[in-house]
C-alpha cells in the first residue's frame, strides 16, 4: 500500500501546485519528485540526499518531516538509528511571595503627588488676572532758543621747524624695457599650447589606474564577501558550457538542488565537508575562496567530495 506517495500526492493537490511549480518553489528536479510521489526510488539520488530532499518537500507541502521520514523509510526499506533523549526531572521548588509595603507605600505617596500637580496645573481656577499695560509714547517739546549749535572754529596753523641736514633725494633706478607685442603674443600661444597637450607620464599612469580597478572588480567578484571561520572553506559552481543538474550537500545538510543554466553560478556555500552531485563533470566549474577555479572530473553522473 503506497501510504507514503498517496501522502505526498494528496498534499501537493490539496495546496493545488503542479509538479512543475513545486521545482520553481523547491528547486528541486520535478522527475525526483514524482518518483517520490510514484515511490520509485531507484530513479533518486544516493540516499543521503533522499532524507534531504524528503525533508524539503514536506515542508513546501506543510507536512511533518519526521513523519514523512518515517513513513519514507517504511517505503524504501531503509531504517535510521534511533535518537536517544536524556530525560531530567523538574525540580519541585518552593514559592515563597510575601508583598513589600515600603514598595506599595512608596507608590501611593508617588500617585498621591503627580495627581496634585495635574490638578493644579490643568483643573484649578487661576486666582490672579494680570491687567495689561497700555504704553503711550509722549513727546516732550523742546525750545528753539536753548539750542546750542556747535559751530567749527578753524585753529591756527602751528610752524613745524625745518631740520638743517636735509638728506639728498634718492637716484632713480633704471627701469626694465617692456616687451613688445609680438614677443608678448608669442608667449601667450606657448603657454596655451603646452597646457592643452597632456603628458606621456599622465596619459600611462591613467591606463594603469584603470587596469588595476578592472583587475580588483573580477577579483572581488571571485571572492565570497567575508572569509571562511577557521576549519572551513567556502565554494561556487558555475555551469560551464552546458546547463547542469546539481546537488549539493554541505555538513550533512542539501543547501543546493536542481538545474543551472549555462553560464550561471550558485551563490557562496561554506561548510567543513560538501559533497556534490553533478550531471555533467566536464562542465561543472568549482570555484573556491582564494578565488582558484577547477574541474573535479568530466565524467557524467558523477559525485565529488570536497576536501
Amino acid at each position: 500500500m503506497a501510504v507514503f506517495g498517496d501522502t505526498l500526492r494528496q498534499a501537493r493537490a490539496y495546496k493545488g501546485v503542479t509538479l512543475r511549480e513545486a521545482e520553481r518553489a523547491t528547486r528541486i528536479n520535478r522527475y525526483h519528485l514524482a518518483a517520490l510521489e510514484e515511490e520509485n526510488f531507484s530513479a533518486l539520488p544516493p540516499l543521503i540526499y533522499q532524507r534531504g530532499i524528503v525533508r524539503n518537500y514536506a515542508t513546501y507541502l506543510d507536512l511533518d518531516p519526521n513523519k514523512l521520514l518515517s513513513l519514507f523509510e517504511e517505503a524504501s526499506g531503509e531504517k535510521r538509528q534511533p535518537e536517544y533523549g536524556v530525560v531530567v526531572k523538574p525540580l519541585d521548588m518552593p514559592s515563597h511571595w510575601a508583598p513589600n509595603f515600603a514598595i506599595i507605600a512608596f507608590m501611593v505617596v508617588m500617585s498621591a503627588i503627580v495627581f496634585a500637580w495635574l490638578y493644579s496645573a490643568y483643573f484649578a481656577p487661576s486666582e490672579v488676572q494680570t491687567t495689561p499695560t497700555e504704553i503711550v509714547a509722549t513727546v516732550t517739546p523742546v525750545d528753539n532758543e536753548k539750542l546750542i549749535v556747535p559751530t567749527n572754529t578753524p585753529k591756527p596753523p602751528t610752524a613745524t621747524p625745518k631740520p638743517t641736514n636735509t638728506p639728498a633725494p634718492p637716484t632713480p633706478s633704471p627701469t626694465a624695457t617692456p616687451p613688445t607685442d609680438q614677443q608678448a603674443s608669442d608667449s601667450t600661444n606657448q603657454i596655451q599650447s603646452t597646457g592643452d597637450q597632456p603628458s606621456a607620464n599622465d596619459t600611462q599612469a591613467t591606463a594603469d589606474t584603470q587596469a588595476t580597478s578592472d583587475q580588483q572588480a573580477v577579483d572581488s567578484q571571485n571572492q565570497p564577501d567575508q572569509a571562511p571561520p577557521a576549519g572551513q572553506y567556502s565554494i561556487k559552481i558555475t555551469a560551464s558550457g552546458a546547463d547542469i543538474y546539481i546537488n549539493v550537500v554541505a555538513d550533512g545538510e542539501v543547501v543546493y538542488d536542481g538545474w543551472l543554466g549555462s553560464g550561471g553560478s550558485t551563490d557562496w556555500f561554506t561548510a567543513a565537508q560538501f559533497s556534490v552531485y553533478t550531471s555533467d563533470g566536464s562542465s561543472t566549474l568549482f570555484t573556491n575562496d582564494r578565488g582558484d577555479e577547477f574541474y573535479m572530473g568530466s565524467d557524467p553522473d558523477s559525485t565529488y567530495s570536497l576536501p
